[in-house]
C-alpha cells in the first residue's frame, strides 16, 4: 500500500513539474525578437529537429492556425542551424514561437499549445 501511495504521489508530482514547464513566458527564453531568422512581419515558428516526432505531430496544427490567420509557418531545424539554439536560448524542441510585427515574439511555448491559445497568439500577430 504503501508502495503504491508513493508511486502515486511521484507521478503526481512529475505532472505538476511538466506542467509548470509546459508554457514558458517569452521573457524566461532568450527570445526577444525573430529578426535574425528574417522574420519581420507576423509569423508562427517552430524550432524543431529530426528525431522529434512531437514536432512532426505538431506541425499540421501549426501550420493551419497560421493560414488561418494568414501569417507565414516557418519550420527551423535545429541540426542545420544549431547556432540559433544557443542564440535564442532553445534547449528543448519542439519550441513554438509567435512573432509579430518587426519579428517581436508574442507568446513561446515548448510544447503544442492548445488550440485557442494558439488561435488567439496568431490573431494577435496578425492584427499587428
Amino acid at each position: 500500500m504503501l508502495v503504491r501511495m508513493a508511486l502515486l504521489i511521484a507521478l503526481l508530482a512529475a505532472i505538476a513539474l511538466g506542467w509548470a514547464l509546459w508554457r514558458r513566458p517569452p521573457g524566461k527564453l532568450a527570445l526577444r525578437g525573430l529578426g535574425p531568422l528574417g522574420v519581420s512581419t507576423p509569423a508562427v515558428v517552430q524550432f524543431t529537429s529530426p528525431s522529434c516526432a512531437p514536432c512532426r505531430a505538431a506541425a499540421p496544427h501549426l501550420r493551419r492556425a497560421a493560414e488561418a490567420r494568414g501569417i507565414p509557418y516557418l519550420q527551423v531545424d535545429l541540426a542545420e542551424r544549431p547556432e540559433l539554439a544557443s542564440a535564442y536560448g532553445i534547449r528543448t524542441v519542439p519550441t513554438i514561437a509567435v512573432a509579430g510585427p518587426g519579428g517581436r515574439v508574442l507568446d513561446v511555448w515548448t510544447a503544442l499549445p492548445p488550440p485557442d491559445e494558439l488561435a488567439e497568439a496568431a490573431r494577435r500577430a496578425s492584427s499587428g
